[in-house]
């Protein structure tokens, strides 16, 4: 170019810094099938397989030898094979075959990820593997119970993973993005954020009015008045609950249909986000039509909708921090404050602990 400012970097991809000592979400447990797949999580390289057992089993993703994707390999005898030169390591990270003469086995060792499957979900560990405590998966059990069908989706989303998060605590924003979501309940319902411990909350509630033209489909109320109650549960550093409940005017909260979601947001790299989501309903169990029509209303909304304006939005923040752009902040906003100042205090302690 000539006679004109340079075109500015897409990111100026500035030092990452995540929370390591905490559950994210790696997968849906049944697509780690026959296939090892290779992941990128919190920019660090990842080959999750399943062993002889059967067992889920995640390494570091980098062959030591010329640094092959592993992922990308194949499971020889419960090992996981690389792609390249054909070393085997098994969950434990060891290298257990080496098929070029002599066979000598190299001394190498993978790290290896604490991965839990539960709740129909691989749930992966970053951080510090002797801190790793399953009883501190959030309890997302309606996935894998029967009483239940979930209509489910992955995706690999570009943004930052807190803004992905911020939609999601802000259901405001469904009245400008999602026409089939348009409900005077994200806007005129009465509104409160509070956070208990190390989790957010955010509650939307109104009553006898209508809901939005899609949802009143998937809940079988058209043309009739509902009382909604929205609450959103934010878990660091960015697994959410969706509680979405709705019934006749002066029904009990807990006797409402309940819809809930899930919204599963896992670092790639600062540009880039997994995304994994899922919502369940109780009502019309096995209506394969019923459900691929909810999955695909879902997915449109979540990945035609969502994903565009959070994809813009960090394009145009141009990996500036988020407070040093100086944001308006709005009414709708107070929960996604919160989970970001409580992010961050998290990620302080930890810094401040690995030190001591």
């Amino acid at each position: 170019m000539s006679g004109g400012e340079p075109v500015p970097k897409l990111s100026a991809k500035p030092a990452a810094t995540y929370l390591r000592n905490t559950w994210y979400v790696a997968g849906w447990a049944s697509d780690l099938a026959g296939e090892p797949q290779q992941r990128t999580f919190l920019e660090e390289p990842v080959a999750l397989f399943r062993d002889g057992h059967g067992e889920a089993k995640a390494i570091g993703g980098r062959c030591p030898h010329r640094f092959a994707p592993l992922g990308h390999g194949s499971v020889v005898d419960g090992a996981l094979m690389c792609p390249y030169h054909g070393l085997r390591f098994d969950g434990d990270g060891r290298c257990v075959h080496n098929p070029h003469p002599g066979g000598h086995l190299p001394d190498a060792r993978q790290r290896v990820y604490p991965l839990v499957e539960r709740h129909a979900l691989l749930w992966i560990w970053m951080g510090d593997a002797a801190k790793a405590d399953p009883a501190s998966i959030p309890d997302f059990s309606w996935l894998s119970d029967p009483r239940w069908e979930a209509v489910r989706g992955a995706t690999v989303a570009e943004g930052h993973f807190e803004l992905y998060s911020d939609n999601i605590l802000d259901l405001s924003h469904a009245n400008f993005v999602h026409p089939a979501l348009v409900a005077s309940a994200f806007t005129e319902g009465e509104r409160k954020f509070w956070q208990d411990g190390d989790n957010v909350f955010a509650e939307y509630v109104r009553l006898n009015d209508e809901l939005s033209v899609g949802i009143s489909a998937v809940m079988g109320t058209e043309g009739r008045p509902q009382d909604f109650y929205g609450m959103v549960k934010w878990h660091a550093p960015a697994v959410l609950y969706f509680d979405f409940r709705a019934g006749e005017p002066g029904t009990p909260r807990e006797q409402c249909t309940l819809l809930p979601s899930l919204h599963a947001f896992t670092p790639e790299t600062p540009d880039t986000t997994h995304y994994f989501w899922a919502t369940a309903r109780d009502y019309r169990l096995g209506d394969a039509e019923f459900t691929a029509g909810m999955r695909a209303a879902l997915e449109f909304a979540f990945e035609q909708e969502d994903m565009p304006i959070i994809r813009d939005s960090h394009r145009l923040m141009r990996g500036e921090d988020f407070w040093a752009l100086r944001p308006l902040i709005l009414g709708g906003d107070g929960g996604g404050v919160r989970a970001r100042r409580m992010l961050q205090r998290l990620i302080e302690r930890e810094r401040q602990q690995d030190a001591a």
